[in-house]
């Protein structure tokens, strides 16, 4: 056997050894970023005078303001553990509803539909709690099974709150009109956020996370005399990291 023939077995060697050793692969070189898709619930705290009223006024509760969520995170990475990450995070919900303590002339449910969606887009930092890998000879970079993390970051966020249906129009001896109101606004949000990526392959990840956004915004004219609508809330979502 030649000397660089028993140099390549060596080399091949270590390196399946280090493979074997993570469980999960190596790349040649640590990722310069990632992306991630996430799906999961979107919680609305749907804490302004404008959901207080819907939910006194119609049969809606401040939970039926929540859904379901998805997101992607584009990370590049600036050092070791501290990525920059643009994130887009978007949910929405249509709910029936009808008058708590009205009907109409026929005695008979007075009804509407109620929507509110939040599209959320905001540049955060993401810390690494722990290496995210390690480097090996000169080359080979082995991720990290399990890597718990922290960020934070500022963003805008495009809401939309619309109703449709039957109102009463209590300045009019409650007379009863088929109405549409809405109001569509951007507002400057802040947003924190935890979770845990987990590796299973030398490409993909398995990634969950839970997020508190933080913010609110001026409504349109159909809703005047409101205060800004809110337009925080906490998730939770999960899905898969692909690194690059």
């Amino acid at each position: 056997m030649t000397v660089k023939a028993a140099a390549g077995v060596v080399a091949f060697a270590g390196l399946a050894q280090a493979q074997e050793l993570s469980g999960n692969g190596f790349l040649f070189g640590a990722p310069m970023g990632s992306i991630a898709f996430r799906a999961g619930y979107a919680g609305a705290n749907a804490g302004s005078d404008l959901f207080s009223q819907m939910t006194t006024d119609l049969s809606l509760k401040k939970g039926d303001f929540s859904s379901f969520g998805y997101g992607l995170d584009l990370a590049f990475a600036l050092r070791p553990r501290l990525d920059v990450v643009v994130s887009a995070d978007i949910s929405g919900m249509d709910k029936k509803s009808d008058y708590r303590e009205w009907q109409d002339n026929a005695g008979k449910p007075i009804e509407q539909t109620t929507g509110f969606s939040r599209q959320a887009f905001a540049a955060s930092l993401k810390y690494s709690l722990v290496p995210n890998g390690r480097t090996l000879g000169k080359f080979a970079w082995v991720p990290a099974r399990y890597v718990p993390w922290v960020s934070a970051g500022l963003g805008r966020t495009l809401y939309k709150f619309k109703q449709d249906g039957d109102f009463i129009d209590f300045g009019n001896n409650h007379k009863v009109s088929k109405d549409q109101f809405s109001s569509s606004k951007w507002g400057g949000t802040a947003q924190v956020a935890a979770g845990l990526d987990w590796s299973i392959n030398q490409r993909f990840a398995l990634t969950s996370q839970a997020k508190y956004l933080s913010g609110k915004a001026d409504l349109d004219l159909d809703f005047s005399g409101f205060a800004p609508i809110d337009l925080s809330g906490f998730g939770m979502t999960a899905g898969l990291t692909i690194r690059f």
